[in-house]
């Protein structure tokens, strides 16, 4: 938690002893995953706004002498993208920078500012997978809550049986669906349901437009992550995964993506990436200021020695819905 008042000798007294011989700094330093399933891009403006426009219909049979069909293209979905500032600050008492921090040479502390930065980014992204059946979700940081929208462009949640088609057409599905019910468990079944339902995804107007899903994301370490490596195991070995059969899979070769952030291990998640990392669809992480660690500021009334670290971004989804499938593996 948070702590008030700048970090004084009390507080760490074996930087300042002698008897001491070593300091070690010891935090969790994330590995940047949010770029594997998140397109990230940068801005110089504080808004920005995305939008589109579908294709046409089918064309059709022309009589002798008749009037051409006629059709015009419709517009798609808004998103807007609203640049937030994140940062965090370590201020130090003077006398626990000078005998504390520098005579250890631990100044290289101001590197935490850094990672603190990037576990809330990680946290925020694998968030949106955790929370995307839903329309919104409360986020509890170290010094306040917020609630985050998570819907796309088509103004329902990011996975959904319902999502809005521009043209007023039968609403798509992005939950897994197996022909009889929705969020298999993360098996060989599951996975064939999830290009199932991939293969049913359309265009704006109807028009088929089918998500070749390649890679699956899961929790780091769950029993999920276990057994995507096991099926993936036989599928590269030609054999069918969880049987004795000699047919070949009906699935190819996938990529697997383990994230640490993600909280719910039965969760898993499937996408094409052509269409996920680009800026047309999928989910976006836009960036006006990467993370910058600021001037050291002295306080000059109590020499107190402060240092931070800020970043500025926003991060959502133009149209996930023709580009990822997911299922809570509850089988309903």
């Amino acid at each position: 938690m948070p702590t008030s008042g700048p970090m004084n000798i009390a507080q760490a007294a074996d930087l300042v002893d002698l008897s001491v011989q070593k300091i070690f700094l010891k935090s969790s330093d994330p590995e940047s995953q949010y770029t594997k399933y998140f397109k990230t891009r940068t801005t110089q403006d504080y808004y920005e706004k995305d939008s589109s426009l579908t294709g046409l219909g089918e064309a059709d049979f022309v009589d002798e002498n008749a009037v051409l069909m006629q059709d015009v293209p419709l517009q798609g979905y808004k998103q807007v993208y609203t640049q937030n500032m994140v940062g965090i600050i370590i201020p130090f008492t003077f006398q626990m920078w000078k005998f504390g921090i520098k005579k250890r040479d631990l100044t290289n502390v101001v590197d935490e500012l850094r990672k603190s930065i990037m576990r809330v980014k990680e946290r925020l992204c694998a968030e949106r997978l955790d929370n995307g059946f839903a329309t919104s979700y409360t986020h509890y940081g170290a010094n306040s809550t917020r609630t985050i929208s998570t819907v796309g462009g088509d103004g329902v949640a990011y996975f959904s049986s319902s999502h809005t088609r521009e043209d007023g057409g039968t609403a798509m599905n992005n939950i897994v669906y197996t022909g009889t019910s929705y969020n298999p468990v993360l098996d060989y079944a599951g996975i064939k349901a999830a290009y199932l339902t991939a293969s049913l995804f359309v265009d704006g107007r109807g028009n088929p437009r089918v998500g070749h899903l390649d890679t699956l994301v899961v929790k780091t370490g769950s029993t999920n992550a276990l057994k995507a490596k096991e099926i993936l195991k036989a599928i590269k070995d030609g054999k069918i995964p969880e049987s004795f059969d000699h047919d070949g899979s009906g699935v190819n070769a996938f990529e697997i993506i383990e994230l640490d952030y993600l909280q719910n291990g039965a969760y898993w998640y499937m996408f094409e990436k052509s269409k996920a990392m680009s800026e047309r669809e999928g989910f976006q992480f836009v960036e006006s200021q990467a993370p910058t660690v600021d001037p050291v500021n002295v306080v000059y009334k109590t020499k107190e020695i402060q240092t931070s670290a800020t970043t500025l971004f926003d991060l959502g989804a133009n149209d996930v819905a023709r580009c990822w499938v997911a299922s809570t593996s509850a089988g309903s």
